[in-house]
C-alpha cells in the first residue's frame, strides 16, 4: 500500500519521539539534552516540568536562548540520576537534536546552533560522547532541511537576538522521520514536497510505502494534532 501524507513541523518531532522510545535501551544510561524532539520524548516517559525543555531556538522572531529551563535529564532504567555522577562510556545514549539537515550523496548530516560561547552542549558533552564511542542519535526533521552546510561562526556584525555558530556534527546517527517511519511501521518514506500556509508552514510531505501505511497514515493524523504547552522566557 503507498499512502502521502502531511506532517507538520511538531508533528514530525511526535514521530521522531514516538520512535526513540522503541529505539533507545532505557535500561542503559541515556544523555537527553536540551531540544524540543526531547522535550516531547521526556512527556512520553512521563516527565511533565512547567517550563519547555530547550535551550537554543528560534522564537519571536530572533535566535533566541530561554530565560529559564529544566535541569538536564540523564536516566538509568527511566529513572532520573545525578547529573554530576555522571561519566560518559560507550555503552550510554546520548540524544542531541539538530538545527540544519543536508544530503551529501545518500548520506545524512546535521550541524547544531551554538549561542554559547563554548558550544554549550556540543561543546561539553556531544565531543566527550564521540571521542568515547558513546551511542550518540542526532533526531532531527526535514523542516531543517538546507542545501548544504556552510560553516558560520559568531563572528558577525549584527544578528536578530544571538550570534550562533553552525557546529557540524562528525560522529552519531542522524535520525529524522525516514528513520522513525521504518522504525515504527516498516514502510519506506520518501519526501516529496514541503511548505504550507495557514498554520502548515514548515509542514513536510511523504509518500509512504508498506503493508503498515495505513496505520502510518493515521498516527500521523495523530502526530499533527500535538501542540507544545508548555511556558517559555526568551531572552530576546
Amino acid at each position: 500500500m503507498k499512502a502521502q501524507l502531511l506532517l507538520t513541523p511538531t508533528g514530525a518531532k511526535y514521530l521522531i519521539a514516538k520512535a526513540l522510545l522503541k529505539k533507545i535501551d532505557f535500561s542503559k544510561r541515556v544523555y537527553i539534552a536540551y531540544g524540543s524532539t526531547n522535550q516531547i520524548l521526556l512527556e512520553m516517559l512521563g516527565f511533565n516540568y512547567e517550563d519547555m525543555y530547550v535551550a537554543g531556538c528560534f522564537a519571536n522572531n530572533a535566535l533566541n536562548v530561554t530565560k529559564s529551563r529544566p535541569q538536564i535529564v540523564v536516566l538509568e532504567n527511566k529513572k532520573e540520576i545525578d547529573i554530576s555522577n555522571f561519566e560518559l562510556t560507550s555503552e550510554d545514549y546520548f540524544i542531541k537534536g539538530a538545527n540544519a539537515l543536508w544530503y551529501e550523496g545518500n548520506t545524512k548530516h546535521a550541524a547544531v546552533a551554538a549561542a554559547d560561547e563554548n558550544g554549550g552542549t556540543f561543546g561539553n558533552f556531544y565531543i566527550k560522547a564521540a571521542c568515547r564511542g558513546a551511542k550518540v542519535i542526532i533526531p532531527v526533521t526535514h523542516e531543517k532541511l538546507i542545501p548544504f552546510y556552510h560553516p558560520s561562526t559568531q563572528n558577525v556584525d549584527l544578528a536578530m537576538g544571538s550570534k550562533i555558530a553552525m557546529l557540524r556534527f562528525f560522529y552519531g546517527e542522524i535520525y529524522t522521520e525516514i528513520e522513525a517511519f521504518k522504525e515504527l511501521f516498516e514502510v519506506d518514506a520518501k519526501v516529496i514536497a514541503s511548505g504550507g500556509i495557514i498554520g502548515n508552514e514548515g509542514s513536510v510531505v511523504f509518500e509512504i510505502e508498506g503493508k503498515r501505511a495505513k496505520e502510518a497514515f493515521e498516527f500521523a493524523k495523530k502526530a499533527n494534532s500535538y501542540k507544545f504547552e508548555k511556558k517559555a522566557e526568551f531572552l530576546y
